[in-house]
Formats: C-alpha cells, sequence, structure tokens
C-alpha cells in the first residue's frame, strides 16, 4: 500500500499562486521518500499578501525570487502521484484546486488520481474534537510539527490518515474510507475534479 500527502502553500488568494510544496510518500505504514520545493508563482500572480498568509507560513517573495517556476518542479509532483494508490491532503479541495488551476494555467497534463481529505475523514472519526483543523486532529493523535510549513503538513496529514486506520482496525486508505462512508475524490487527466 503506498499513499502520497501533499500540501501546497501559496502567496496570495489566488489559485494560481502556489509558493511551495511538499509532499510525503507512504510505504507500507511508513514514510518512504519526502519531497519539498519554493516555487516561483506565475507573472502576475506572485504578489505576496505580507498579513496572515505569509505571516502563517513565512515565505515571502526573496525567499522565491530564484525559485523554479511550477512547470520545472512538475515532473517531480506528477510522478509521485501517479505512482500512488490514493492522494491524500487535509482540506484536500483547496489543494486539489490549485493543483488543477495552475496545471490548466501551464498546459500541464496532470496525471489522474484519487484522493482523501483527512479533514473530512476526521469528521466521521473523532467528531468530539473540538474542530477539525490540521493542528487539532495532530494535536489529538500526538504528532508535533511546524504547522504552515508545507512538507511538515503533509507529513502530517499522512500521519493523521495512518492513525485514523489504526484507531479503526483497517489497513487500506480505500477500505478505510469506504468503512467511514466518505467517497474518494478524482482529478483526472484532463485536470478535471470532482467530488
Amino acid at each position: 500500500m503506498k499513499f502520497v500527502a501533499i500540501d501546497f502553500e501559496t502567496a496570495n488568494t489566488s489559485e494560481l499562486s502556489i509558493c511551495s510544496v511538499g509532499i510525503a510518500v507512504f510505504e507500507n505504514n511508513q514514510l518512504a521518500d519526502t519531497y519539498y520545493s519554493l516555487i516561483r508563482p506565475p507573472k502576475g500572480y506572485g504578489w505576496f499578501r505580507s498579513d496572515w498568509i505569509t505571516g502563517c507560513h513565512g515565505i515571502s517573495h526573496t525567499d522565491v525570487y530564484n525559485a523554479p517556476e511550477f512547470p520545472t518542479v512538475a515532473p517531480e509532483i506528477f510522478a509521485r502521484l501517479s505512482a500512488a494508490d490514493v492522494v491524500v491532503a487535509h482540506n484536500a479541495k483547496f489543494d486539489m484546486r490549485l493543483l488543477h488551476s495552475t496545471a490548466v494555467h501551464f498546459n500541464l497534463p496532470c496525471p489522474a488520481f484519487e484522493y482523501l481529505c483527512t479533514c473530512q475523514l476526521a469528521k466521521r472519526v473523532w467528531p468530539e474534537l473540538p474542530d477539525k483543523q490540521l493542528s487539532t486532529v495532530a494535536a489529538h493523535i500526538g504528532h508535533k510539527f511546524e504547522h504552515h510549513r508545507a512538507l511538515a503538513d503533509a507529513e502530517a496529514a499522512g500521519r493523521i490518515l495512518l492513525a485514523m486506520m489504526a484507531h479503526k482496525g483497517i489497513t487500506t486508505p480505500r477500505d478505510f474510507a469506504a468503512a467511514v462512508g466518505v467517497p474518494l475524490g478524482r482529478l483526472d487527466i484532463a485536470g478535471e475534479k470532482s467530488a
């Protein structure tokens, strides 16, 4: 069983302003590989909100000035996504929307994959939690991390999925999602997204 957890950070509220990506690859319930890169948003979309957005992740314009644009790092991202049995993200609709919009903007054929949202799953597994934010759910499972750092967030989402599966005694993400009644989303090769 191999799943990939992914997280993006953005420079501003635009879906085209990805400024970093973190990917954590889990194989047989172990962290097997990671990938991280700063990303320079495309021209016209790279202004940085210096208030709550960049205040969260700490990335600024100077950090990405010499960073690669998305098409340069896309092969690394797409290779990991296409090799996974399922892709995972916390608040997955946000990350899938960013990936979809950016792939379309650069006319890149995104590989088809199915994905799960650990936020949705946490609502079914631990409804007693006061909220289902990544930091809250990670604290519930005893995982310490630096929030709003793409790689740390991706790893946290993956560890949350593993903890939820263990809690229910289920060994694969697909079986687990079916057991708790959360459908998988899908991003197809044409960049269409659903669920």
